[in-house]
């Protein structure tokens, strides 16, 4: 009974020794995510009509951006900033128009000026107006005019 108490109190103590003196080792994995800058011009209104007296046609558009961004806005068919309409049958048939943008009264110029810059990370609806500068009368030419709002957004 001695004998086997001394062994079982070896094999004790060399299994208790081997467990101390067990080896560690360790790693680590970063985590990591990138976001790519990104901006969308959606909800773009379709056709902006405008009425035949010098009341507003309206439309809106709106710009989701994750980062700061500027935008600028500007019609094709334009003269030293003014804007106009004009016939798709006869293209010297033009009458004048003003077509404003604006982000909660805040104005972004067509045609001129410096880009409206924003903060980003929120989703921004822009009102436009379009509205003869002049009302038709009995003479102006019958057809349809046509012009196009171009925005812009820089990112």
């Amino acid at each position: 009974m001695k004998t086997l108490t001394k062994i079982t109190l070896v094999a004790i103590a060399a299994l208790s020794s081997a467990l101390t003196q067990a080896a560690t080792t360790s790693a680590s994995i970063p985590v990591s995510l990138t976001i790519t800058e990104k901006c969308t011009i959606s909800d773009v209104s379709t056709n902006i009509a405008i009425p035949n007296d010098t009341t507003s046609g309206t439309g809106a558009f709106k710009v989701t951006c994750n980062t700061p961004y500027s935008i600028r806005t500007s019609t094709t068919n334009t003269s030293d900033a003014a804007t106009f309409v004009k016939s798709i049958t006869n293209s010297s048939h033009k009458l004048n128009t003003n077509i404003t943008v604006d982000l909660n009264g805040t104005a972004v110029p067509v045609n001129v000026g410096a880009a409206l810059s924003q903060p980003g990370l929120t989703v921004d609806t822009y009102n436009v107006n379009a509205a003869l500068v002049a009302a038709v009368v009995s003479t102006t030419p019958a057809g349809s005019y046509n012009d196009t709002l171009n925005i812009s957004v820089d990112y």
